[in-house]
């Protein structure tokens, strides 16, 4: 997905989430987002910074999770936190590929 398409379900979720609070734009404002740069991210124009997503969340009583989601992206991979991972050995170089 690319980074416009990503910026504009943001913004989808943004709306959305704002809607089921029964807010308008004003009223997310007046939790201290300047107006005219929520409106931005809500029509996919601006990426708010990982601070801001956290505060968005928070004021709109959302996740992270709910605001980035993605419907469709890709359905076949379980979600991070249910995969397992190790951290790589100490100490070896990764091998460089073979061409």
């Amino acid at each position: 997905m690319d980074h416009t398409s990503f910026a504009k379900k943001l913004g989808a979720n943004l709306r959305k989430a704002r809607w089921l609070k029964g807010w308008t734009q004003e009223d997310v404002a007046a939790q201290g987002v300047t107006l005219r740069y929520y409106q931005e991210m809500e029509r996919g124009e601006r990426n708010p910074t990982l601070r801001l997503l956290l505060e968005l969340a928070d004021i709109l009583g959302v996740t992270v999770a709910d605001l980035a989601s993605v419907p469709g992206a890709r359905p076949s991979d379980p979600p991070l936190s249910a995969r397992k991972a190790q951290p790589p050995p100490r100490g070896r170089k990764p091998k460089k590929p073979r061409h």
